[in-house]
């Protein structure tokens, strides 16, 4: 035995880090296969509600079988869909929001790990409850603008995978009525969601079968996405120079991801991953593989050429940033352009971007800027190279001024303290119809709701007109056309913005139930 041992290679430090990423690829697959089973048991429940909500409907004589549905009927079947599919969508898009969130989180964690796991300078000292802090700080230093853009990404795709679902459910129900299907018939028609891998295989493309699909793809795909970028940022974030390709190595490696395999490439220029959907590839540190200061015990050094900083040096970044955070956010509560003021231009970019006040000018930033340095000339119609050439021409920048952003982030924090006093009105009990239609469209921007009538709020609109008319399929110009037929406005009525407030309001509400559900799901250590 001892001879054995004695026999035993040591593991370079290259192999070591390499072993520990292959352990964060294993948890990294974890979490994406429980993130699919949420998904899939929500898509479940939503595909049995549908299908009690249409076999409902022959006992109750409002959709008889081989006959044309009764109208009152029709509409309510849509409706008991439709909220089934709303709800489905509100559930999902919060998971995918906690998930991008903890991917990314967990993607940090395990690089801070696998440098523990490898054994390097001052990191192998850290306990699990110490990674899970330093992930903490990390995270409040990097830049989570790619994180942000890998959220709205995924609503995007998790939304458009809804509107099919919703547009397939109605197509089907309305063929199956057409045809003079019986419900059950239409209920099988709609498909199944399908747990066990084999059968899913071979379950065709039906319309919960195709969501199911589509849904299993974006999660595997963006939760891998997610936490590539963590492990990326806080590479970056410590000093790490290149990183290696690393595939999976196994039969399934496919002719796009086989070549990349073992290339190295600078962090900042290091090629997206995932490179396709389900995509399984990961990035290994290749240099440097030195800590700072690691040979001078305890007394690392802040920031040598090639080298990776120690954890006591992100710590002291974390602090500086903290501090500085809290300085922006006075000047920013204050609502004083004075104390706004103090701030530099990217301070107050920094403070734009958390409140979602553009820095780049728009379009009628730019007429009105040339409207002032030519006096006399009709701007508003430039378009294109025309304005860019006046724009150079002028010498006026993409991005706002300080003082631009200066004025805007006042006007955002005064807005906010009305919101507020108006949010307090409600809390005493005064109806939304007390407020004016300025206010009540202030309401509704601080809620996210939108004051113009959007596609759905058209389709949802006509479907109450014509119940009996499949409009899913209706955009532009024929969108339009049913819009102009039945003179619906393009900004939504006082009545409208009421409804549409009260319904994000109790879709908070139940975010707030299913936020607190989630935070029971198990996750992996280092994403909560």
């Amino acid at each position: 035995m001892i001879g054995a041992l004695a026999a035993k290679k040591p593991v370079s430090q290259a192999e070591a880090i390499r072993r520990a990423t292959e352990k964060s690829v294993r948890a990294r697959n974890l979490y994406t296969e429980q993130t699919v089973a949420e998904l899939t048991a929500m898509l479940t429940d939503a595909e049995d509600e549908v299908r009690r909500a249409i076999l409902r409907y022959k006992s109750l004589g409002s959709l008889p079988d081989n006959k044309l549905s009764a109208v009152e009927g029709l509409k309510k079947l849509q409706a008991d869909i439709r909220e089934t599919t709303s709800r489905l969508h509100q559930d999902q898009t919060l998971l995918f929001r906690k998930t991008a969130k903890a991917s990314f989180r967990q993607g940090i964690y395990r690089g801070i790990d696998e440098f523990a796991v490898a054994q390097l300078p001052f990191y192998r000292d850290l306990t699990p409850n110490g990674i899970d802090k330093l992930a903490t700080r990390v995270f409040t230093l990097v830049n989570t603008d790619a994180l942000d853009f890998m959220t709205n990404y995924n609503m995007v795709l998790a939304g458009d995978v809804h509107r099919e679902l919703a547009d397939g459910i109605k197509r089907t129900v309305m063929n199956g009525i057409a045809t003079g299907k019986g419900v059950e018939d239409i209920a099988r028609d709609l498909g199944r969601v399908v747990k066990d891998p084999e059968s899913f295989r071979h379950a065709g493309s039906k319309v919960f079968t195709k969501a199911q699909y589509r849904m299993e793809v974006i999660a595997r795909t963006e939760v891998l996405r997610a936490h590539n970028q963590g492990r990326i940022k806080f590479h970056d974030q410590v000093g790490v120079r290149k990183l290696e390709w690393m595939t999976m190595e196994d039969e399934r490696v496919c002719p796009i991801c086989g070549p990349l395999d073992g290339k190295v490439f600078d962090t900042g220029r290091f090629p997206r991953q995932p490179a396709h959907p389900n995509c399984r590839c990961t990035s290994v540190v290749a240099w440097p593989l030195v800590i700072c200061g690691g040979e001078l015990g305890a007394k690392a050094a802040a920031e040598p050429d090639a080298c990776i900083l120690p954890p006591q040096a992100i710590e002291k970044q974390a602090k500086a940033k903290s501090k500085e955070d809290t300085k922006l956010k006075a000047a920013f509560e204050s609502g004083k352009v004075a104390d706004l003021k103090t701030l530099t231009v990217k301070q107050l970019q920094t403070l734009s971007k958390q409140n979602g006040v553009s820095i780049a000018r728009t379009k009628a930033d730019f007429i009105k800027l040339l409207d002032q340095v030519e006096p006399g000339f009709d701007h508003s119609d430039l378009t294109g190279a025309v304005l860019k050439a006046k724009l150079k021409e002028h010498k006026i920048g993409l991005l706002r001024t300080k003082d631009d952003l200066v004025k805007l982030l006042a006007k955002k924090q005064r807005a906010l303290k009305k919101a507020q006093i108006v949010s307090e009105r409600l809390k005493k009990g005064e109806g939304l119809h007390v407020l004016t239609m300025d206010e009540l469209q202030e309401v509704a921007r601080t809620k996210g709701v939108s004051i113009y009538m959007i596609r759905q709020d058209v389709i949802d609109l006509l479907d109450k007109l014509e119940p009996e008319v499949d409009h899913s399929g209706l955009k532009g110009k024929s969108l339009i056309e049913a819009q102009q037929r039945y003179h619906i406005a393009t900004t939504k009525n006082k009545q409208q913005l009421i409804k549409a407030i009260e319904k994000a309001a109790r879709e908070e509400a139940a975010q707030t139930v299913t936020r607190e559900a989630l935070k029971t799901i198990k996750i992996p250590k280092g994403t909560a």
